[in-house]
C-alpha cells in the first residue's frame, strides 16, 4: 500500500540517503569554523593591529551580505543541476578563505579574504544548499535529517572552536586559521566522489501519499518555469514573510553573539580558555536540541516548537546581559545553544508549504534575509561596544526582535497551498 512499511526497499536493502545525511553533516561540521569561529579571532587580532571591533567586525557583515546574496543563485543552480558540483565549489572555496585568512596584514585584505571568498564558499555550501540536498532524499523523515544535519554545526563548534583557542593560545591565530582551513578541505573531494542523483525519498520506491503531485518529475521544458511560478508562490504568501520575520531576528543576534561574546567574556575577567568552552557549550548542548526537536517537530508541526526556540534565545541574552562570572557565562551558552535547532525548524516549515521542486531557489531567499539581518548584527555589537565600551546597548534589541519572531511564528498557518495550482502551465 501507498505510503506503508510494506514499500519496497532498493535491492541492496540499504539506502544511500544515509550517506548524504553523513556528507551533509559533515559540511555543516566544517561550516563551524567559517561562519562561528570569527568571535574567537577578533580579540587577538584587533589588539595585534590596534583596530577598533566594529572596523574589523565589519569583515563578518561583509561575509553575512556575500553569503546573503549568493545563495538564491546557489539554490537555482541545486534545483536545476543538482548539489554535487554547487557545493564542491562552496567546500573548495571555505578551505582556501580560511588558510588565505593565515596572512591578513590589513583591513581590506581580511575585507577580501573572509567577506569575498570565504562568504561566497559559505553562501554556495551553507545551510539552504544543505538543505536542498536533503529534501530530495528524504520526506516523512524530512524534520529528523534537517535537524540531524544541523547537529553537525553543533559539533563543529564543540570541537573546532574550542580547537581553534587552543591553537591561538599556544601557537598564533594564523597558524589557528592554517589548520582550520586544511581540515576543512577533506570535504572537497568528498563532495564531488560520493554525492549523486536522489534514489526514491526515504528508501521507497513506490510514491508516498504525503508528497505532492506538485513534486512529481516535469519535463525539461517545464522544470525551469515550474520553479519560477513556485518562488513566486512563496513571496505571495503570508506564512513566508511571518517566517522571514523570526528568521531575521534569528540573524541578527546569532551574528552579533557568535562574532563578539568571546570579546565580551574576556572583557568582564574570565579567560580566553573559558570564553571558548562556553563557545563549544553551545554547539554541544544545540546537538541535543537539534536532535530531539526535528524528530519532535515532524510529529506536532514546527510553528509552536520554533515559537518556544526564539523565546529561549530571548531569555540566554537576559542572562548574557548581566553575565559576570563563569557560570553565569555557562548558563548563557546551555541555552543559547539548546535554541540553535531553528534554523532546521525554518527549513523543514519551507519544505511543507512549497514543496521540493524549487526548495533551493525558496531557502536560498530566506537565508537572504537572514544574513542580511546577520550582517547589520555582526556590525552593531563592534559599534556599540566603540561607542560605549560595552555590549548591553546592541542586546537590548536582541530581546526585543525575538520576542517579535516567537509571536509571528504562532502566526504561521501550517497548511500546505494547493499543489495543482502550482501545477497547471501558465496561459499561452
Amino acid at each position: 500500500m501507498v505510503g506503508s512499511d510494506t514499500t519496497r526497499k532498493p535491492a541492496s536493502g540499504f539506502y544511500y540517503g544515509w550517506v548524504i545525511l553523513l556528507v551533509s553533516w559533515m559540511l555543516m561540521f566544517f561550516t563551524a569554523g567559517l561562519s562561528q569561529a570569527f568571535g574567537i579571532f577578533l580579540k587577538p587580532m584587533t589588539e595585534d593591529f590596534g583596530w577598533d571591533r566594529s572596523s574589523f567586525a565589519l569583515a563578518m557583515s561583509l561575509f553575512a551580505i556575500v553569503s546573503a546574496l549568493v545563495p538564491p543563485f546557489a539554490g537555482r543552480l541545486a534545483d536545476r543541476y543538482g548539489p554535487r558540483l554547487v557545493l564542491t565549489v562552496g567546500a573548495l572555496l571555505n578551505g582556501i578563505g580560511m588558510i588565505l585568512m593565515a596572512f591578513t596584514s590589513s583591513l581590506w585584505y581580511a575585507y577580501l579574504i573572509y567577506g569575498g571568498v570565504i562568504g561566497l564558499g559559505f553562501g554556495v555550501a551553507g545551510q539552504s544548499t544543505n538543505a536542498a540536498l536533503l529534501a530530495r532524499w528524504f520526506v516523512k523523515r524530512r524534520g529528523m535529517a534537517l535537524s540531524v544535519s544541523s547537529t553537525g554545526l553543533g559539533m563543529g563548534q564543540l570541537v573546532l572552536l574550542p580547537l581553534a583557542t587552543l591553537l591561538i593560545i599556544n601557537f598564533s591565530w594564523r597558524i589557528s586559521f592554517i589548520v582550520i582551513g586544511s581540515m576543512s578541505l577533506v570535504m572537497v573531494p568528498i563532495c564531488f566522489f560520493v554525492l549523486r542523483r536522489p534514489e526514491p525519498p526515504d528508501g521507497h520506491h513506490e510514491a508516498d501519499d504525503s508528497v505532492a503531485v506538485s513534486e512529481l518529475p516535469e519535463t525539461a521544458c517545464l522544470a525551469a518555469e515550474l520553479i519560477r511560478r513556485d518562488t513566486q508562490a512563496a513571496f505571495r504568501s503570508r506564512a513566508f514573510w511571518l517566517l522571514i520575520g523570526g528568521f531575521m531576528g534569528c540573524g541578527f543576534t546569532i551574528y552579533l553573539l557568535m562574532t563578539h561574546v568571546a570579546a565580551l567574556a574576556t572583557d568582564r575577567g574570565i579567560s580566553a580558555t573559558q570564553a571558548g568552552t562556553a563557545l563549544g557549550l553551545v554547539g554541544g548542548t544545540s546537538l541535543v536540541s537539534g536532535v530531539i526537536v526535528g524528530s519532535l517537530s515532524d510529529r506536532i508541526g514546527r510553528k509552536h516548537l520554533l515559537a518556544g526556540l526564539y523565546l529561549l534565545r530571548a531569555a540566554s541574552v537576559v542572562v548574557l546581559m548581566g553575565a559576570h562570572s563563569t557560570e553565569a557565562l555557562y548558563l548563557f551558552a546551555v541555552m543559547f545553544g539548546l535554541s540553535r535547532a531553528n534554523g532546521a525548524l525554518v527549513s523543514a516549515a519551507v519544505i511543507d508549504l512549497y514543496g521540493r521542486r524549487a526548495v533551493g531557489s525558496i531557502l536560498g531567499y530566506t537565508t537572504m534575509f537572514h544574513q542580511l539581518a546577520a550582517a547589520l548584527g555582526a556590525f552593531a555589537g563592534g559599534l556599540a561596544y566603540d561607542l560605549t565600551g560595552s555590549y548591553n546597548l546592541a542586546l537590548a534589541p536582541c530581546v526585543v526582535l525575538l520576542l517579535a519572531g516567537s509571536a509571528a511564528s504562532l502566526m504561521i498557518d501550517e497548511r500546505r497551498p494547493s499543489a495543482s495550482r502550482r501545477l497547471q502551465p501558465a496561459p499561452a
